[in-house]
């Protein structure tokens, strides 16, 4: 029960990672404001925590790639101990076929809402010596063809974790998560758009060394993990939960 008594904002946590992530929060005894686009899906998340995290479980809805939406959902926040930024969006488009909207739609969810919601959660989170985990991607380290929005944003994501660390530590520590191949709706997603469904999903798995994709949960364990009191010696670090896709490959 480590985060008993500790106040968590998880964006994106209606579905994929950012739900597991919420739900570990609440196993381990923290309070979690979930939060999603749609406030549908924000109140079905909550009834389903809810009924068994009782009085442990609200939801906020807010659409990350409105700045001024952005700044609303943090106004409704006066305490906080751990902000995950795991909303994300994930488009895929060759450079040719990138337009400028869905390059701005992809930089605003990725990188800019961390930034606003960093800015404006900071008073709070300095009065209770807070983190900052940001949820990135193997694709900040390498280059995936057809995603070149995708990329930059979660480079630039893993920049931003460095600068800001290197800004305001000691009061607020920050880390970043970056996960490999996952088994969420984006990647589904994904794999439903390809010519072969089955090839698209081996090739993924294939991809880590480890020879599969990951849970949901396994990624919600690497996020728990930066935010806990077992790294409180880390500050500006990458974890890497990429099944080993960054590491090198095979000859």
């Amino acid at each position: 029960m480590e985060f008993t008594g500790k106040n968590i904002l998880v964006t994106g946590s209606t579905r994929g990672i950012g739900a597991a992530a919420a739900r570990l929060f609440l196993e381990r005894g923290g309070a979690v404001i979930l939060h999603g686009r749609r406030p549908s899906d924000v109140d079905a998340a909550v009834a389903r925590l809810s009924a068994q995290h009782a009085g442990r479980v609200r939801g906020l809805a807010a659409d990350l790639s409105d700045r001024d939406q952005c700044r609303s959902l943090a106004k409704q926040i006066d305490t906080l101990d751990i902000l995950v930024n795991c909303g994300g969006v994930f488009r895929e488009a060759a450079i040719a076929d990138t337009t400028l909207a869905l390059w701005d739609e992809t930089i605003a969810v990725n990188l800019t809402a961390p930034w606003v919601l960093s800015r404006e959660l900071l008073p709070v989170l300095r009065q209770r010596k807070g983190i900052i985990v940001n949820v990135g991607s193997d694709a900040a380290m390498l280059g995936y063809a057809g995603c070149v929005a995708y990329c930059a944003s979660k480079g630039a994501l893993v920049g931003l974790t460095r600068a800001l660390a290197t800004e305001i530590s000691p009061d607020v520590r920050v880390l970043c998560v970056c996960p490999g191949p996952t088994e969420t709706d984006m990647m589904r997603d994904s794999i439903a758009t390809a010519p072969d469904e089955a090839k698209a999903r081996q090739q993924w798995a294939a991809y880590t060394l480890l020879g599969r994709v990951a849970r949901p949960e396994e990624i919600g364990t690497a996020i728990l993990l930066a935010a806990s009191p077992r790294a409180t010696f880390s500050t500006g670090s990458v974890i890497m939960a990429d099944g080993g896709a960054t590491a090198g490959k095979r000859v």
